[in-house]
């Protein structure tokens, strides 16, 4: 099975379940990986697959299980 290239905020929410206030912070402080920026209202950012690390770590900082 191919890996996808990129994810959305939902499909990283999926498979990391962390909340949508997270996902957004770690964005606003640079720390996701970005390959895509939206382009405007209706297109979605796309991270890169390696945003599922980093927000799995961030979770395990906090003391939130997997």
């Amino acid at each position: 099975m191919q890996q996808k290239q990129t994810l959305t905020r939902t499909e990283l929410q999926k498979a990391t379940g962390a909340p949508v206030y997270v996902i957004t912070y770690l964005r606003d402080c640079e720390r996701l990986p970005i390959v895509q920026k939206s382009r405007g209202k209706g297109y979605p950012t796309r991270y890169h697959p390696d945003a599922v690390k980093v927000l799995k770590t961030h979770l395990q900082k906090a003391g939130k299980p997997e």
